[in-house]
């Protein structure tokens, strides 16, 4: 091995560290052109600076597309979720017979030419509250019309003509019974005596002469007025003015006469069927207290706009104050001074009764005159009073009672309960829609032929149609008869807070006697309808 001199060293040493400062400023020109501690940052900067204007040019794209959503129309978004389900519905084409549009909701019409129509604020509310679309154009396609007049003079030419489906509020000749004059004259259960005038002047003057003590009131054949007169001072001869017996020993509470409202639904007249709302009833009370008593201080007797609210009365404000409705309240006050209210509120469903029974031939005859008697029913508010005696009088009988809550804010929950229980009853509230409502599979869905049926053990042994056992077995029944019991099938399963009131509710053993001899006069039609609601009775008690 060679061995390297000292100076050698020196030498290379020397060599080494000029060398080495070259090449230590070479290397640090290596290090910032190949990534080095200089080179680095730089690097790293550009990095960042790339990966930010990514994620910025993705927030703007988002923006953007944040901004065509929200300039999408309704129409165009309700196009894109159609065309979005028919395509989730490809693979299954038998469902597309399913597929509806979403805004083809169920329409009222309301019909008001001569009502401020903030007065139906409860009948928008209830109607909105079940998905209608609701328009005041009558020239529309409705499903059904809510008519605040009577409507088959002005709107004639399309109520002749009505679709199946279609539903009227309103009775064809409902003036037999809300006609001030001809209800009192008309000779119905609990109705004080009336007298027409002129026509009837002479059989007044001999009631008066008979019975000398009875007092009378003079009332206009249209409006509301209502005047306290002796016989002497009463016109005899107008043409105006009908001529009533005045209750003159009224049932006070709290000493103030009141009233007593019953909503009454009539959902079909041939055979008749009368329902109530029997969830509550509207109290009025006179403003001043009935005694003493003084004929020219009005408010002492008439109930006026500005009525004593029940929950004013201080004998009912307790059960008030406990949430107690106004029906309640009153039997309550009843039973706590030892009375029965049941007795009243047979004499109302009695006397309700007889006005329609006394007038059904008359509604029949128009009814003939429309192409299908089942598109109407009609809801009608009874007014009554009660005397000391508890016998039950019946005055009035209003078209279209008030179910604005304007006046008295308190009776909104009564209107709303009335209006769902009347809806519902009569089959408004649970609508189906039009392109299945004369469907068989869906009418069968809904009520089918073993629904009506009734008192199998005697039917499957009758082969004669002619005898009385034999009429409601599915041989013997006509269609037409069959399409009434079906709507009475649907009504009862429907009526919610609504009670019948025609054909009488029955006991089980009430059933088994048969038609009561007071009903014997009845229709061929009502006196069907009657046994077959004893049928159902007999087999269910909830049909009595």
């Amino acid at each position: 091995m060679r061995r390297r001199t000292p100076a050698g060293e020196n030498k290379i040493s020397a060599s080494s560290k000029t060398f080495g400062e070259e090449d230590g400023e070479s290397d640090k020109t290596k290090k910032s052109s190949s990534g080095g501690p200089s080179a680095q940052p730089n690097c790293l900067m550009a990095f960042i600076a790339t990966i930010i204007s990514v994620i910025f040019l993705g927030v703007v794209l988002i923006a953007f597309n944040v901004n065509e959503l929200q300039n999408l129309n309704s129409e165009q978004f309700e196009l894109l979720l159609r065309v979005t389900e028919e395509l989730k519905l490809q693979d299954c084409p038998f469902k597309q017979q399913y597929l509806l549009p979403n805004d083809d909701k169920p329409t009222l019409l309301v019909w008001s030419p001569r009502m401020d129509l903030k007065h139906l604020k409860h009948v928008y509310t209830v109607f909105n509250r079940m998905g209608y679309h609701i328009t005041e154009d009558n020239t529309s396609n409705w499903d059904v019309l809510w008519a605040h007049d009577y409507p088959f003079q002005a709107l004639q030419s399309s109520l002749r003509n009505l679709k199946p489906n279609q539903r009227v509020n309103k009775l064809p000749g409902t003036g037999y019974v809300t006609t001030k004059v001809s209800l009192a004259t008309s000779g119905g259960l609990g109705i004080p005596p009336a007298f027409r005038l002129p026509d009837d002047k002479e059989k007044l003057l001999e009631y008066a002469h008979k019975n000398p003590k009875a007092l009378f009131v003079e009332k206009n054949n249209d409006h509301r007025s209502v005047f306290f007169k002796p016989i002497a001072k009463i016109n005899l001869d107008s043409k105006d003015n009908f001529v009533q017996e005045f209750i003159a020993n009224p049932l006070l509470i709290s000493g103030h006469k009141f009233d007593i409202g019953v909503y009454t639904v009539v959902t079909s007249i041939d055979p008749l069927r009368i329902y109530k709302f029997d969830g509550d009833v509207l109290f009025r009370y006179c403003e001043e207290p009935y005694e003493p008593f003084n004929a020219s201080n009005v408010p002492q007797y008439v109930i006026g706009e500005d009525y004593l609210p029940a929950w004013k009365v201080p004998a009912l404000q307790k059960y008030a104050e406990m949430s107690y409705g106004f029906k309640e309240s009153f039997d309550a006050h009843l039973k706590s001074i030892g009375k029965n209210p049941d007795s009243i509120w047979d004499q109302v469903d009695k006397a309700i009764a007889s006005v329609y029974l006394s007038r059904e031939k008359d509604f029949a005859a128009l009814l003939s005159r429309y192409k299908n008697k089942r598109n109407f029913f009609e809801m009608v508010r009874f007014d009554f009073i009660v005397d000391e005696n508890f016998k039950v009088h019946l005055l009035e009988a209003n078209m279209s009672p008030n179910l604005s809550s304007m006046h008295y804010p308190p009776n909104a929950l009564l209107y709303e309960q009335v209006l769902y229980s009347l809806l519902s009853l009569v089959g408004i509230s649970s609508y189906l829609h039009p392109p299945f409502q004369p469907n068989a599979e869906v009418s069968n869905m809904v009520v089918a032929n073993r629904n009506i049926m009734t008192t199998p053990e005697v039917c499957v042994n009758c082969d004669d149609c002619s005898k009385p056992e034999c009429q409601l077995c599915a041989p013997c029944l006509k269609e037409d008869f069959v399409a009434d019991i079906k709507k009475a099938y649907k009504e009862h399963m429907n009526r919610f807070r609504c009670r019948r009131i025609f054909p009488p509710r029955m006991t089980q053993a009430e059933a088994k006697l048969g038609i009561p001899q007071e009903y014997a006069e009845l229709s061929t039609k009502n006196i069907l309808q009657y046994r077959w609601f004893q049928a159902k009775c007999l087999m269910d008690d909830i049909w009595c």
